[in-house]
């Protein structure tokens, strides 16, 4: 019997209690509180976290809805990072470009939420510019 045991512990190791198998998300990167940009040169918001397994970041709005991509005006990557790429100053929307987002990152051990994240893009328009010039 001795010898099987042997066997068994050799194949499964003991499990190592200073190693758990679920530790819930912690920010390795979270996001600022306030965030202020023009449409002109657009943004990325950072936001990651560990834990394990490893967790899942996930942006949501004010009221807890998980953002959606939209096209040429925000969208996540795939590492967390919430991006506004430049855009034409005809196409803010202030439920966008002038909003409340929060970060959450969540694994089986739990989700944890960021602070608020209060997003404003200024809209700049360029006006050519016109010299005069007078010689006399």
């Amino acid at each position: 019997m001795e010898k099987e045991e042997k066997k068994l512990k050799s194949i499964f190791p003991p499990f190592c209690a200073d190693e758990p198998l679920h530790r819930g998300p912690n920010f390795s990167i979270e996001p600022p509180s306030r965030v202020e940009f023009s449409n002109s040169s657009g943004t990325v918001i950072p936001c990651s976290a560990h834990g394990t397994p490893h967790p899942v970041i996930t942006w949501v709005k004010s009221d807890g809805e998980a953002l959606q991509d939209l096209s040429g005006l925000r969208y996540v990557r795939h590492d967390g990072t919430l991006v506004f790429p430049p855009f034409p100053g005809e196409e803010y929307r202030a439920d966008v470009h002038a909003a409340v987002y929060r970060c959450e990152a969540s694994n089986a051990a739990g989700v944890i939420g960021s602070k608020d994240v209060h997003v404003r893009a200024g809209k700049f328009h360029l006006f050519p510019a016109i010299f005069n010039f007078y010689f006399i």
